[in-house]
Order: C-alpha cells, then sequence, then structure tokens
C-alpha cells in the first residue's frame, strides 16, 4: 500500500506565522497606519474638534442672548400691561365712587342716573343696576355688604371681590362650575330706617383687561393669562384656558413651579424642559392688586432663529469637514494609490497568486513597504509549500520540526524505521447502505473529530484517511524508536476509549453502534515527500505499510494488534491479553501477533 492525496493550495493570507498561533504585521505596515493617524490627527481631528466648539459656544451666547432680550422685552410689555389693568380698574372705580357721593348732592337721581350711565359705556363693563334690598335680620360687613350679597354672587357663579373700606379688593369668591368669569362689585349707596339698603352692582368682564395685551404679544403663539396669587385663572387670551380653573390644575410641573414663583416674587420668568426649554413662562404683579398677568411662550418660537443658526450650522460644518476630506485626499493622493496597489497585491496573494511584484518606487515609508511587500511573497511561497506539504494532517510542532530541516521540502525522501498505526471500523459498509449519504457523512466527520484529536496529542503524522480508515505514523523526527512505538501503542488504546464516547453518542442520535479494529507494526519504509513540483504529500511508502494493514484486519473489534517487531521493541511496557500467530495475505511465512491488554503503569504518563 502506497500512500496518496490531493493537495489543495490554501489561501495565503492565513500562512503568517500559523504555527506560532498569531498573526504578526511588519513593522513597514505600521508606518502606513501610524500616517494614517497623522492625517486624522493633525488635520482632520483639530478642525472637527474647533468647529464643535465655536458651534456650542455660539449656540449657548445666543441661546442666552435670545433668552435675554425675551426676558427684558416680557417685562415691559407686563409691565405696561399691569398698569393698563390698574387704571382701567381705578377708571370705572373712580365712577362707583362718584355715584355714591351723589346720593348727598341735590338732583342725586338725576346725577346718579348720568353717572350710571357713563359707567355702563364703560369698556369692559358688562352690568350694572341699582336695587333696594329690604330685610330685618341682615348681617353686613363693615362695608356695609351683607353676607348674602356674597352667597347671592357665588350662586350666579360670578368672582366676587369683597369692598374692603374704600374698594380695597380681597381675594376672590369662585363658583367651581361658574362659566361667566367677571368681577362683581357691591357699592352701597344708601341706608333705610326698616334695615333696608340700596345697593350698586356692576359686573366688569375679566377679558377686558386683556385686550391691550392681546394686541402686544409679540411672539406668535404667546397666550397672556390674568390670574391671582392663588393660582385662580380670571382671563386668558387663549380659549383652550377657557375650562382651566387654577394653575397646575392638570399636573403640569412648570404651572406648579410659577403658581410657586408668584407667591415669592413680583416678577419672574420660569423655564420649561429641555434645550431650547419647550415653554417659558413671565409673570408680573398688577399694582396694587392681588393679580398676576402671565406670558407664555413657546421655547420654539422665542429661540426660532438659534434653532435655526444651529441647523445652518451644522450643515456649514459638514461642508467644511468634506472640503477637508478632499484637500487630505489631494495631497496624500499618491499615498493612497500605493495602499490601493499594495491592497490588490495582497488580495491576489490571498487567492493563491504568488506572481505579484510591485514596482519599488521612492525610498520613503511607502517605498520600503513596497520592498517588504515583494519580499513577504518570496516567504509566502515557501512557507506555503511547507504546509501544503505537511500542514493539513500534522501536528502543529511535528510540523514546525519539519520545516526546520530543509531536505523535507525536496521531493524524494530517505529510509527509516518507524512506527505505522492503522485503524479501520468493522462492518462500516453494510452498515452504511442502510443510512442516508448525509447521515454517512456526518458520523464519519464526528467520528474522525475524536480520533484526529487523540493522534495530535501523541504527535502522530496523519498520511492519510481511506473510507473509514486512517493510516498514521509515529517517528517522523525523533530517533527513539521505542519512545514512539510506545506513543503508538497508547494512541491506539485511547482512540478505543474514545470511541465508546462515540458509540453513547451514534444511539442517542438514533444511529447504529460501531466498532474499531487497530494494528500497529514497526519497521523501515521511505519517509518524504511523494508526488510532483505541483503537488507533493509528506507520507511514508513500502512493503511495511501493506504489512500493517493486515495486521489491522486481524484484530477483533475493539482490539489492537501489534507485530512482533512492536512487541520486541517495548515488551517490558505491555501488558500482552494473548499472543498469536496467523498467517497474512500476501505474506510468506506465519507471523506472531499480539492483542494488547494495556500499558504499565510507570509507562502510562
Amino acid at each position: 500500500m502506497t500512500s496518496s492525496g490531493k493537495q489543495t493550495r490554501s489561501p495565503a493570507g492565513s500562512r503568517l506565522n500559523r504555527f506560532s498561533g498569531a498573526i504578526v504585521v511588519p513593522r513597514e505596515f505600521t508606518m502606513v497606519f501610524s500616517l494614517q493617524r497623522r492625517f486624522l490627527v493633525f488635520l482632520l481631528l483639530p478642525v472637527a474638534l474647533i468647529l464643535i466648539a465655536v458651534g456650542i459656544a455660539g449656540f449657548f451666547f445666543a441661546r442666552g442672548y435670545l433668552l435675554e432680550q425675551w426676558q427684558i422685552s416680557t417685562k415691559l410689555i407686563l409691565e405696561k400691561s399691569s398698569h393698563q389693568i390698574s387704571m382701567a380698574l381705578d377708571e370705572k372705580l373712580e365712577l362707583i365712587r362718584l355715584i355714591g357721593r351723589a346720593e348727598d348732592i341735590p338732583g342725586a337721581d338725576l346725577t346718579g342716573s348720568f353717572l350710571i350711565q357713563q359707567l355702563a359705556q364703560v369698556d369692559g363693563v358688562r352690568f350694572v343696576d341699582v336695587e333696594w334690598i329690604t330685610g330685618r335680620d341682615r348681617k353686613t360687613s363693615a362695608a356695609g355688604v351683607t353676607a348674602e350679597d356674597f352667597d347671592s354672587g357665588a350662586k350666579e357663579g360670578l368672582y366676587t371681590m369683597e369692598v374692603c373700606e374704600d374698594f380695597g379688593f380681597c381675594a376672590p369668591v369662585m363658583d367651581p362650575n361658574a362659566l361667566d368669569r367677571s368681577l362683581r362689585i357691591v357699592k352701597i349707596l344708601a341706608h333705610k330706617d326698616d334695615g333696608s339698603v340700596k345697593r350698586l352692582l356692576v359686573r366688569i368682564s375679566f377679558d377686558s383687561f386683556l385686550q391691550p395685551l392681546t394686541h402686544m404679544s409679540h411672539y406668535p403663539g404667546s397666550t397672556a393669562a390674568l390670574v391671582t396669587s392663588t393660582g385662580q385663572f380670571l382671563s386668558a387670551t387663549d380659549r383652550a384656558f377657557a375650562d382651566r380653573r387654577r394653575l397646575g390644575d392638570n399636573g403640569d410641573p412648570l404651572e406648579k413651579q410659577v403658581l410657586k414663583e408668584i407667591k415669592t416674587s413680583a416678577f419672574g420668568q420660569v423655564f420649561g424642559e429641555g434645550h431650547p426649554p419647550d415653554r417659558v413662562i413671565g409673570f408680573y404683579k398688577v399694582p396694587s392688586m392681588n393679580w398676576y398677568i402671565l406670558m407664555m411662550s413657546s421655547g420654539d418660537e422665542i429661540l426660532g432663529p438659534i434653532v435655526s443658526f444651529r441647523h445652518y450650522y451644522a450643515a456649514a460644518g459638514l461642508l467644511a469637514l468634506a472640503l477637508v476630506l478632499c484637500l487630505i485626499r489631494l495631497a496624500t493622493r499618491s499615498v493612497a494609490q500605493s495602499i490601493s496597489d499594495i491592497a490588490r497585491a495582497a488580495a491576489r496573494v490571498r487567492s493563491g497568486d504568488y506572481d505579484v511584484k510591485l514596482s519599488e518606487i521612492g525610498s520613503d515609508e511607502i517605498g520600503q513597504l513596497r520592498g517588504s511587500f515583494n519580499a513577504m511573497i518570496e516567504g509566502l511561497k515557501e512557507r506555503d509549500l511547507i504546509e501544503q506539504t505537511f500542514g493539513r494532517y500534522v501536528d502543529k510542532k511535528v510540523a514546525e520540526e519539519l520545516m526546520s530541516r530543509p531536505e523535507a521540502l525536496r521531493l524524494g525522501g530517505e529510509q527509516r524505521t518507524v512506527t505505522i498505526m492503522m485503524s479501520d471500523l468493522r462492518d462500516f459498509t453494510p452498515m452504511s447502505e442502510k443510512l442516508t449519504p448525509e447521515q454517512v457523512i456526518k458520523m464519519l466527520n464526528r467520528y474522525f473529530s475524536r480520533m484526529i484529536a487523540v493522534i495530535e496529542k501523541y504527535r502522530g503524522i496523519i498520511v492519510d484517511f481511506y473510507g473509514d480508515s486512517i493510516l498514521v505514523f509515529f517517528n517522523g523526527v525523533e530517533t527513539d524508536i521505542p519512545g514512539r512505538a510506545s506513543d503508538a501503542v497508547k494512541c491506539a488504546l485511547e482512540m478505543q476509549q474514545a470511541l465508546e464516547g462515540f458509540k453513547k453518542d451514534n444511539l442517542a442520535r438514533g444511529l447504529p453502534e460501531v466498532e474499531m479494529g487497530i494494528g500497529i507494526h514497526t519497521g523501515e519504509v521511505i519517509v518524504g515527500n511523494i508526488g510532483t513540483e505541483s503537488r507533493a504529500k509528506y507520507g511514508i511508502v513500502g512493503a511495511n505499510v501493506n504489512l500493517t494493514d493486515r495486521i489491522q484486519y486481524t484484530a477483533a473489534a475493539g482490539k489492537v494488534m501489534i507485530s512482533d517487531e512492536t512487541y520486541n521493541a517495548i515488551q517490558e511496557r505491555l501488558s500482552i491479553a494473548q499472543e498469536v500467530t496467523v498467517c497474512l495475505k500476501g505474506v510468506e511465512d506465519q507471523r506472531k501477533l499480539y492483542e494488547v491488554a494495556g500499558v504499565a503503569a510507570e509507562y502510562e504518563s
């Protein structure tokens, strides 16, 4: 029997220092990487950082400026509006006072009627009435207004401002179900001895106080509102607030913060969440009243210019970075071209084409890299030949030892005494006929993976696979024949143990059990490269290879049979189950074989 096998060239890109377990990058490649980092660090990165820093600084500066301008302008508007509200209320109160004084002058009815008519025509006055109220047991306030007056006002659904002394207004009384929001002022004009009183009843719309502010909203979408110090809504320019009764009754944290602020300050601003804030609310106290004017604006409206600036600046920054990238590309075109040439050449080498040679231009880092790349290709040719010859089934350490010997690369070989092992699955062919091809291939792959792991453990050199058989030899480079023969026997015994796990795995998968027989023989063979320059295989050839095959054929299922030559080399290390004399096919004389039971304890490790 002779060893043979088809060789395929694997990509050279994976050959770099394969046996050391790492890919070593030459120093010349790190030069290219450092150049790329320099371009990014010293050109692109500083420009990007400057643009980002300037943009952030400009954004916060403009944001602060716009907010400050909003605060100033809002304060002026609210201050002016609060004085207008105070003046409008004072105008109406002055007429009410004159109506009260007219009761003490001649022609009071005519004068009073004229003043009442004037009061009714004042903007915002919705209702004016004079009436006599009779009653014996009436409780009046210090100003002469009965508690019933206020109760009836509350029942009518009006805001009733209690007259404290001479129009000093106390907190309003509000019916939570009222829809008519107006200021109700009661003025006692005269008393009779029977307890009846003449009173003036005036209702003033709260909306009239905000009419000047409606035309002064300097930001589109802004809303003005009039509230009390307790947060009750008196009026608002936005109809969406018509059903609202109190600040924060909708759970809005911003309104709750405003309510907290107006209790401690006559003027201020409160900002919502976000950058820019989603909403901004400014407030100002109406002089001599317990009322506050609110200006509620959207942050997008206030900071609209800065938001647009942010977008334009981002676009300009990206354009600037693109320009810098173009400049870098123009400045480094020759470097990029060289790197592209090297990348294309590397791709050809990766596919197995070593007929690549770069032109060495210049003496800079790129020129040195080209020269080193050409040298690397020459080295890869040699390494690829070595790995094609040894690397597929050979243990890594053994392959390293073989590569250290230049003669191992040449075709031909040398005569050497080795220990040969051959394993074979019993009755596998008829069993495989009952399985599908996919099942057979998967089962063989699992079987070989277990066996190869054991063979590599004992540094055996796998010559080839023949169906379900494995041909291995030991003593490829060493001169310790007994030691390597002992390794072969221990490897065979451990393979039989590994087969037990494989059999259990088969049962779990519903597959039939398999058995294996192994034969071992020690003798002279030709060890070396067999084949041609384009296709060669490192293996063994000789009559002893065929003899090993005959020996394994005699091994029963689960047994390991060794030849007399192997037994004589390591008999003191072995435990023999039985000795047999057999006639082997193709061998004239009878041969003495030994069934191995185990290895002596002192030689197990």
